[in-house]
């Protein structure tokens, strides 16, 4: 690469992966990578650290960039809202990039919610809904402001998020059990899925091993497919509470033109059955938003935040 060229790297780190994106600064993307999770209140700092300096220094490589031309690096994490998680994290990732030659002379972190938003609406106004194994909602308004509603993590919220979904999918097997609840097929799904034979095998799966809940979503998913009405009662009742995140924000102020929502994160990103019913959910209920998908994907939101300062 010609000495002259400058590069940003932009991150989007969750609780399942972490997507980097290398950047030139008129807004070509190089190269990208991918790897585990960086949910600092799950991996940690030094993990979450050492997980992001292998996706950029694999984004480099691929690249040939020389870290002299690495101008700024941008991270977008879940699990980052306290600032002194961010300085911690910033300060442990330099020392690594000191350590491994390959000095990094700028790094800001944001939380994953602020550069999906900016990917969504490239850095317009509008509301990103993200649900993944956590869940928030985020809205930048036509007069610069930023509001929240949700991201309060999995035992005091994240409610319509795939920790909600799993949890619930897997009480209704245990109500199921005990004759408290319908039979579902959501029993015997948990039990293949965590590889147990008897129910009382969940306990120390979840509370002793740290089982993924999170990861039993998709099986949710599956029995609602199957026209499971435990499993579609589940979703109906995660839905209304991510439509409603979106519902107190839209109350928040008095767009002149109709509200932009962007669903994002892993459970509404593609298509399926539970992207479809929050969809549905938001456009039967608020007829003053515009469903629309995102612009750009979230680790491009955090290279634009990285853009923005050479502008």
């Amino acid at each position: 690469m010609p000495e002259e060229k400058r590069f940003v790297i932009g991150v989007d780190g969750g609780g399942t992966k972490t997507s980097a994106i290398l950047v030139a600064l008129d807004g070509t993307v190089i190269a990208e990578a991918s790897g585990g999770p960086t949910n600092l209140q799950t991996v940690g700092i030094a993990k979450a650290a050492q997980t992001i300096l292998e996706l950029i220094l694999e984004c480099c490589q691929t690249a040939q960039v020389e870290s002299p031309a690495l101008q700024s690096v941008v991270l977008g994490l879940a699990g980052a809202g306290r600032p002194q998680a961010r300085a911690d994290l910033s300060d442990k990732l330099i020392a690594l990039s000191t350590k491994k030659k390959f000095p990094i002379k700028h790094i800001t972190v944001e939380t994953d919610a602020r550069i999906a938003l900016e990917a969504a609406f490239a850095g317009g106004p509008g509301i990103a809904l993200i649900a993944g194994t956590g869940s928030i909602a985020l809205y930048h308004t036509e007069d610069g402001k930023y509001m929240r509603s949700g991201g309060w993590g999995s035992i005091l919220g994240d409610e319509g998020s795939g920790f909600a979904i799993g949890r619930d999918g897997l009480m209704a097997a245990l109500r199921q059990f005990d004759g408290r609840g319908e039979k579902t097929l959501l029993m015997k799904k948990a039990l293949d899925h965590y590889g147990i034979t008897a129910v009382d095998d969940l306990i120390p799966k979840i509370y002793q091993e740290h089982a993924d809940v999170a990861s039993f979503a998709p099986l949710v998913f599956e029995a609602a497919v199957e026209r499971d009405r435990i499993a579609h009662l589940i979703l109906v009742k995660n839905a209304a509470d991510l439509a409603d995140h979106v519902r107190v924000l839209t109350m928040l102020s008095r767009p002149k033109h109709k509200l932009s929502v962007s669903l994002m994160g892993g459970l509404l990103a593609s298509e399926n059955i539970y992207a479809k019913m929050v969809k549905e959910k938001i456009v039967a209920s608020l007829p003053q938003v515009l469903v629309l998908k995102p612009k750009f994907p979230a680790a491009f939101g955090a290279a634009i935040l990285g853009l923005n300062a050479f502008r």
